[in-house]
């Protein structure tokens, strides 16, 4: 699993795997790792992530895009196939990733985007500016919110 976190990563191509623990724990993301059993970084991942849950496979790509701390981060249904308490996991580290990072987050789940800074719906071919989740929950149920 450690080739797949770095692969393409300009910085930690030669990374050992020790330092690469390191880095993580540093940023926040050792415990995704119990996420695959005893084996963590050494976790053998085939070809087309075989022997791989959906969930694990997402955990993989968040990693590698989170290890880069981008400018931009797009994150489309990123908690589609994992539980909730990783859910959780995955909005501390996003909150914890540099402030230039802007992420755009693509969900179904409210859930998902309840600490968005501005929410937009998309529908009928339509982007509709929707503000806060307050207003965004308004506008769902048919409500105006007079302010």
């Amino acid at each position: 699993m450690r080739d797949n976190i770095v692969y393409g990563h300009p910085d930690l191509g030669d990374i050992s795997e020790d330092a690469l623990a390191e880095r993580m724990n540093a940023q926040g993301l050792s415990g995704f790792l119990a996420r695959f059993g005893e084996s963590g970084l050494s976790t053998p991942i085939k070809g087309a992530g075989d022997g791989l849950s959906l969930g694990q496979k997402q955990l993989v790509a968040f990693l590698r895009a989170v290890m880069r701390e981008p400018d931009i981060l797009i994150l489309d249904e990123a908690t589609a196939n994992i539980d909730t308490v990783t859910e959780q996991m995955l909005e501390a580290v996003l909150a914890k990733l540099p402030k230039r990072t802007t992420r755009v987050v693509i969900a179904h789940r409210l859930n998902t985007i309840q600490n968005a800074d501005e929410i937009f719906f998309v529908g009928g071919g339509a982007l509709t500016a929707a503000g806060s989740m307050a207003h965004a929950m308004d506008m769902l149920l048919g409500h105006e919110r007079t302010s």
